[in-house]
């Protein structure tokens, strides 16, 4: 049986009051003066721009607890033991093309190439509403799902003229 390998055998261990101690040191030289405790590890957190913190050091301690399996309670990771791919992996493909019959021989070669389900643009430069049959004509719609994406949502003034003219 192979001997299992240390990489940081000959380091002592470290723990975090000892980092935290070498952080507020090197924050001392640099001019923070009041960076002391918590203080110092804030100093060295990052805001990012949705709102999630990025702090400087993160241990086993700060992992987060054993979500469990999928399918079993607490249920954090899904209600079915499978997952949402009830047949395992879903290979999705996203047609937008505004001309029906080349989509339909898009979607088709896609699908007998692999494809599982397809993911549908209709509306504004994509697949006309009113020609979704045909881009769909050949498909299997029970063994491929289709995901139907209405395209973007229309100006926000849309609306006002039409209010006015009543």
């Amino acid at each position: 049986m192979p001997e299992e390998l240390s990489l940081a055998a000959e380091f002592p261990a470290a723990d975090r009051d000892q980092w935290l101690s070498l952080v507020e040191g090197v924050l001392r030289k640099s001019g923070v003066r009041d960076a002391v405790g918590a203080r110092a590890q804030d100093v060295l957190t990052t805001d990012l721009e949705d709102g999630l913190r990025v702090r400087p050091l993160y241990t086993a301690e700060d992992a987060a607890a054993d979500p469990g399996y999928p399918g079993y309670p607490p249920f954090v990771r899904g209600s079915r033991v499978r997952g949402t791919a009830v047949a395992g992996w879903d290979v999705r493909q996203q047609h937008a093309d505004p001309d029906p019959r080349r989509s339909n021989a898009a979607v088709l070669a896609d699908l007998e190439n692999g494809v599982t389900s397809l993911w549908l643009t209709a509306g504004g430069t994509g697949l006309p509403v009113d020609a979704l049959a045909t881009v769909l004509d050949g498909v299997y719609l029970d063994l491929a799902p289709v995901v139907l994406d209405a395209g973007p949502p229309p100006p926000t003034n849309c609306c006002a003229s039409t209010r006015r003219a009543r």
